[in-house]
């Protein structure tokens, strides 16, 4: 998955420095998307608008025409400590490319699990 910069949303006052995007496996390293940037001008405010995007995702499969199933998942205890795993790493190592062989041979077999929905004719 690559994280960029919303380079097709046009802004008539630019943002007053970089956005930094990011590229990962997310079947090997699940986190928390965020929004990185670097003020390059700190005299100009920077101004957000609701609704902006403040960035892209986009999914690399393989083969490329592959199809994207985007799925809510319950936190689990495994998910939460496999997360936890590797959130600390980034702290520490610049490259996290070189961890993700690591991250793969430590990751639960089954990591996600759908949320459970109630039916509402339940009710």
């Amino acid at each position: 998955m690559s994280q960029v910069a919303p380079f097709m949303h046009y802004r008539p006052d630019p943002l007053p420095g970089t956005i930094f995007g990011g590229r990962f496996p997310i079947d090997v390293w699940p986190r928390p998307l965020m929004w990185a940037f670097e003020w390059h001008e700190p005299d100009k405010p920077i101004r957000l608008n609701r609704g902006d995007p403040l960035f892209y995702v986009l999914f690399e499969t393989v083969p490329p025409d592959r199809g994207v199933a985007m799925v809510e998942t319950e936190v689990t205890p495994e998910l939460r400590d496999y997360m936890d795993l590797i959130s600390g790493a980034v702290n520490y190592v610049n490259q996290t490319f070189s961890l993700f062989e690591a991250a793969e041979a430590r990751r639960p077999a089954r990591l996600l699990s759908p949320v459970r929905r109630t039916s509402r004719a339940a009710e």
